[in-house]
């Protein structure tokens, strides 16, 4: 059985890459987000103008990251979420 988290809040690095994303009651690194979201062990969604959107996984290995589907916008460049 899936899984599925609302994402509210992420904690970045001085360059404003998130390192560790987060919800009521949870945490996560971004890398094992990125791997369970993959391996469909894992549901993600973020609340953007109060619509409910997918996560899912844009790039391959390394270059991989969370994005907003369907249209791909990197979870990274959401100014307003609040640090975990």
């Amino acid at each position: 059985m899936v899984s599925g988290l609302e994402i509210t809040c992420a904690n970045r690095d001085s360059q404003g890459i998130i390192l560790r994303i987060g919800g009521q009651g949870w945490t996560l690194p971004v890398h094992e987000a990125v791997v369970k979201v993959i391996s469909q062990q894992l549901r993600l969604n973020i609340s953007v103008d109060g619509q409910l959107l997918d996560v899912g996984v844009r790039g391959d290995g390394s270059d991989a990251y969370l994005a907003i589907e369907p249209d791909g916008y990197a979870l990274h460049d959401l100014a307003d979420l609040q640090s975990c």
